[in-house]
């Protein structure tokens, strides 16, 4: 159908070939690469919806193509600090180490033959993760062991023995570790360590230590400090250069540990001092930028909450923008399979997710190794996200500016009825200390090629904006990110692109929390709501939570923690801030999702908002509906597309209107 003769329909109900099925059963999540450099195999992780949320492992081979290389019957997935992460990696022997989810193995896997070791043997008590492999000694695997047996938990850096199944700490006493790597000559490590109630894009330390046959020798603090200065991605250069992020100038930027050096120094990029590198995850083993030799490094920087690759000459510390249309790259994103040559894992603009191999010789000749997903759609469904900052109008902070990602309506074969604007659902991102890129995301366009309008809101708190702004969220969770959602909203109203009296609202998890602080604050801005795993009780939350945010609220709630606050202050502010106590103000349809097996948001904290709304919001719709086995996250192919058929449903009957 041409653009001239498109159908007349009202916004919400055009018809989209985008549809469940193909979010679910035709799509894969794509979360990590390793690469063995000596033979130019790519190893990536494959999460597969299909296969009941199992994630595989497959090799790619420039001459024989791809293949899995974990068996069927395991999973490569952690539970480590609850989100997972440094699932696998690949040793220079070219043997595969990875942890099944399913039984918490650590296991070797010989590619070439396909036998499979057990390193470590199943234990329901112990979790692994962020795997390394001695370059020249492969019977050496540094590894972050989490022991939940006895109680507290215990976090600890390990080097297993191989051949022997013997497991050696190297360092203890931290609560927590990430990032055990070797340098390339086998002969140093390093680390990150850092302690509660530091997260670890507050305050985290580096190390590096010789590395003696499975000891290591006196340590050596690099950098990082408690509570100040967040460091992250440490990664060997090729020349034995220590390269890692640091936040010390109030940005994410680069830094180099020289050989024999006794302190480290910025890589001050001219032009890049505002830009954040590193993706600030709690998911262990992400990796943003690499040493592809020894004179450049290649790395995605995020500015305006938008990626772009750049090379860096070391030797001159100059960088050259790499012209690729990648606009999304996040956590364990790059691989170096030669001097000139890396694999990347990233989104643009017309394209969804996929694995790229790049050639310096000639970047702009992106060949696809894999796509998250196969579609045959026309980009002329696809609508690009704009970046907008708005002025901060509601809320106590009415100074400065916020940030969002606006989406309009697109479809060729539809248009909104004459008169009309389109609804919007606006969508609140989880973390809090996270937050969205502008890459294609068909999870987005199954909304805008229906006609709805969509925004994403980069609210205070995100991170990719700098340290100050996401500090700018302690002390006010549950305040200034509802604020910004208000202001946001009001700026895309009076710039006439939504509907004012047909605004949904969905988040999940710490953005289903920010649903509810929302529908709660500002009950007249919302026609509906719909929150996923949110939190609705903080003082619970606080109660119940894992270890690895066992400190997080206090710095959320109280800007400088609780130390020095009364015991009837701190309950004072847990209430105001949990929707549970506030639902009498709801007035908006709300609909609850949530998993039964959630240990970060327990499903006791949609119950129970459930229960308060039904007896004190009156005659507000309020609907739940729980997914068996599912945790913080939904992964299973049938039951993402319940939930995205049950949220579908929910605006066609509250933004809708004919």
């Amino acid at each position: 159908m041409s653009a001239s003769h498109k159908t007349t329909a009202a916004f919400g109900s055009w018809k989209s070939p985008i549809t469940t099925e193909l979010l679910t059963a035709k799509s894969i999540g794509l979360s990590a690469v390793h690469a063995h450099a000596s033979n130019g195999m790519v190893y990536y992780q494959e999460d597969r919806p299909a296969e009941a949320g199992r994630s595989t492992i497959v090799e790619y081979s420039p001459t024989q193509g791809a293949r899995e290389v974990l068996p069927k019957e395991y999973s490569a997935s952690s539970g480590i600090h609850e989100y997972g992460g440094g699932e696998f990696c690949v040793g220079a022997d070219g043997d595969v180490v990875v942890v099944d989810g399913n039984s918490n193995a650590v296991l070797s896997i010989n590619p070439s033959s396909g036998v499979v070791r057990t390193v470590i043997e199943p234990n329901e008590n112990l979790r692994w993760a962020d795997f390394d492999v001695h370059p020249t000694d492969p019977k050496w695997i540094l590894a972050v062991k989490e022991d939940h047996v006895p109680e507290p938990v215990e976090n600890l850096l390990v080097a297993v023995n191989s051949e022997t199944k013997e497991t050696h700490v190297v360092a203890r006493g931290a609560d927590f570790y990430k990032y055990p790597r070797f340098s390339l000559d086998g002969k140093r490590i390093c680390w990150v360590q850092w302690n509660h109630p530091d997260m670890p894009w507050t305050g985290t330390e580096l190390y590096v230590a010789d590395w003696h046959d499975g000891k290591i020798g006196e340590k050596q603090y690099v950098d990082g400090k408690a509570i100040q200065v967040a460091v992250d991605e440490p990664s060997w250069g090729r020349d034995g250069t220590l390269f890692y992020v640091s936040d010390a100038t109030g940005y994410g930027q680069l830094y180099r540990l020289d050989p024999g050096a006794q302190s480290a120094r910025h890589i001050q990029l001219k032009g890049l001092e505002d830009v954040e590198f590193s993706g600030r995850n709690p998911a262990l083993g992400s990796r943003t930028f690499l040493s592809l030799s020894a004179s450049t490094l290649v790395a995605a920087y995020t500015r305006n909450a938008t990626n772009f690759m750049i090379s860096i000459d070391l030797a001159t510390e100059t960088w050259k923008d790499l012209g690729l249309p990648l606009i999304a790259v996040r956590k364990s994103a790059l691989a170096r399979v030669s001097d000139t040559r890396f694999a990347v894992i990233g989104g643009t603009a017309k394209a969804p997710v996929a694995l790229y191999e790049v050639d310096l010789a000639d970047p702009s000749s992106l060949k696809i190794i894999k796509s998250s997903m196969d579609i045959a759609l026309s980009d002329a469904y696809f609508s690009e996200a704009q970046h907008i900052s708005f002025p901060r109008v509601y809320g106590n902070d009415k100074t400065g500016t916020s940030h969002c990602l606006f989406t309009p309506p697109k479809n060729p074969e539809f248009e909104g009825l004459p008169g009309t604007l389109p609804p919007l659902i606006v969508s609140l991102h989880g973390g809090p200390t996270s937050h969205v890129a502008p890459g294609l995301a068909l999870e987005i366009q199954y909304w805008t090629s229906r006609g709805y309008a969509w925004v994403d809101i980069n609210y205070t708190g995100s991170s990719g904006y700098g340290r100050a702004y996401r500090d700018a969220l302690n002390g006010k969770w549950g305040v200034a990110d509802t604020d910004d959602s208000a202001s946001c909203v009001s700026h895309l109203i009076s710039a006439w692109l939504v509907d004012g009296s047909r605004i949904g609202i969905r988040g999940g998890s710490a953005g289903g929390y920010g649903v509810l602080q929302a529908l709660c604050i500002y009950p007249d801005l919302w026609a509906g709501g719909v929150s996923e795993y949110g939190v609705s009780d903080v003082a619970a939350l606080a109660r119940d939570t894992h270890k690895f945010e066992s400190h997080y609220l206090f710095k959320l709630l109280f800007e400088n923690g609780t130390a020095g606050i009364s015991e009837e202050e701190i309950e004072r502010v847990y209430r105001e801030r949990s929707p549970l106590y506030h639902a009498d103000q709801i007035t908006a349809p709300v609909l609850l999702l949530q998993g039964t097996a959630d240990k970060v948001v327990p499903p006791n904290q949609t119950l129970a908002m459930e229960k308060i709304i039904k007896e004190r919001g009156g005659d507000v719709d309020v609907k739940v509906v729980m997914f068996e086995g599912e945790g913080h996250g939904f992964t299973k192919a049938e039951n993402v597309k319940q939930a995205i058929e049950e949220e579908e449903k929910w605006w066609t009957k509250t933004l809708v209107r004919s």
